[in-house]
């Protein structure tokens, strides 16, 4: 009987055999490295100074909240002992009032649903949206089964000859030069 069972599978792998390869050799895989691909786009450099510019009002001036709470804690550190008791309390609750609002301020802005998660995603989102179309048509144009993206930890290595990155930043730069984008 276990002979039998043996044989039979071994007959209806030899059956499937040519439709297995078949399938095979009409898969067609690659992946891209997304990080790259956005790094390299049109507008990234200038979404990134955009960016960059917005946030360093926001690093100034919680750095001089961040400054002037280090005076603050510094002279009372330095007059502590002529302090009355109400005075130290008055000083202690000053310094506890600049620190909690420095910590809102950074919250408010580099929180993870902060002023500057939202604005990053909005100079972003058409980069990103860029990246995509030109993914896709060169899925389409390759004839690709399956794009995987180096940077998402789905791929753990892959041949480097699988790699379309270069092709698809050909496609953004011809993209950016296209009257009709």
């Amino acid at each position: 009987m276990r002979v039998f069972v043996v044989i039979a599978a071994a007959l209806a792998m030899a059956a499937f055999a040519p439709v297995i390869a078949q399938a095979q050799t009409q898969l067609k895989i690659a992946y891209v490295d997304s990080e790259q691909l956005v790094q390299q786009s049109p507008g990234y450099e200038e979404a990134k100074s955009s960016f960059d510019a917005v946030t360093k009002a926001w690093r100034d001036s919680l750095e001089q909240k961040r400054t002037q709470l280090q005076s603050l804690f510094e002279d009372y550190t330095k007059q502590e002992a002529v302090f009355s008791p109400e005075m130290k309390a008055e000083k202690q609750e000053e310094m506890l009032q600049l620190e909690q609002e420095a910590q809102r301020y950074f919250q408010t802005k580099f929180g993870p649903e902060g002023e500057a998660a939202v604005k990053q995603a909005e100079l972003m989102q058409p980069i990103i949206q860029l990246v995509n179309t030109a993914i896709d048509e060169v899925r389409r144009e390759g004839s690709y089964s399956l794009i995987f993206d180096l940077n998402d930890g789905a791929l753990v290595a892959g041949d480097p000859a699988l790699n379309i990155t270069d092709l698809v930043v050909q496609r953004l730069r011809g993209q950016a030069s296209s009257p009709s984008r």
